[in-house]
């Protein structure tokens, strides 16, 4: 017997299953009206869009660039998910927002496809977010916290690997994004890069929605790809905790 639908109970997977597949038809057909340069735009508006329909309103989502009390700034951040809370964006300008370092809990990049390529210019603006300075100071009923790390990942909509190949391919392109012209280099490269570096460079998680997501080691099925990515990434954000607080007086030495 069919189950009602007041019965009580819905189908969670199937539910998301529905809006994968919405997403993928707006961006297809968006593609079909869209010229070249504009289509990035496009694509990271329905991420975005993505990300304010399901993300708790103690965040927000929006593209940044990242600064910290010593006047650096990150490269520009398709989309930099922050606390929406506690701590105001720095010079909103048309140019873009500017967020102190603090307030950041993750990284973006959104490109077409999944590629060994994007893959490592993500890495690049991670690194270029975490190697920032963060403050923290106490406040009443909360003493200074050392910033959690910020995550950082990849978003797109396929990827230049056929389906079959996708999981082998993303853990060989994730363990070794460097690009070189020898294949017997490649060793001696991960040999030579400090460890710090590789740890500004780790991507976390991310979404390829025609051929799956990945979180740390594990990589999902490609029908299950928006839905395993939003509950990561929500129990993820969970874990951070509360962004800490700012020690505003080192931003206006």
């Amino acid at each position: 017997m069919p189950r009602r639908p007041d019965s009580g109970q819905i189908d969670l997977a199937e539910i998301f299953r529905r809006v994968q597949q919405e997403m993928l038809a707006q961006l297809s057909v968006g593609r079909l009206f869209e010229h070249a340069s504009t289509a990035g735009a496009a694509t990271e508006h329905h991420w975005l869009q993505l990300f304010d329909r399901y993300l708790p309103k103690r965040y927000r989502a929006a593209p940044a660039f990242v600064i910290d009390s010593t006047g650096r700034r990150s490269r520009q951040i398709d989309i930099a998910i922050f606390d929406n809370l506690y701590t105001p964006p720095l010079f909103p300008h048309s140019s873009g927002i500017h967020l102190p370092a603090e307030s950041v809990y993750a990284v973006f990049e959104v490109k077409p496809t999944f590629s060994r390529q994007w893959l490592r210019d993500a890495a690049e603006k991670a690194a270029s977010v975490r190697s920032l300075h963060r403050t923290s100071v106490s406040v009443i009923g909360r003493a200074a916290t050392k910033p959690p790390a910020i995550l950082a990942g990849l978003l797109a909509t396929t990827s230049v690997w056929t389906p079959d190949s996708f999981a082998a391919n993303l853990r060989r392109a994730r363990h070794n994004p460097e690009r070189t012209a020898r294949g017997a280099l490649d060793k001696a490269n991960r040999r030579s890069r400090p460890a710090a570096l590789c740890a500004l460079e780790r991507l976390d998680i991310g979404c390829c929605l025609e051929h799956g997501s990945f979180d740390g080691k594990t990589i999902s099925s490609p029908n299950q790809s928006l839905i395993f990515f939003l509950i990561r990434l929500l129990d993820r954000l969970r874990a951070m905790g509360t962004a800490p607080a700012i020690d505003w007086s080192q931003y206006f030495k």
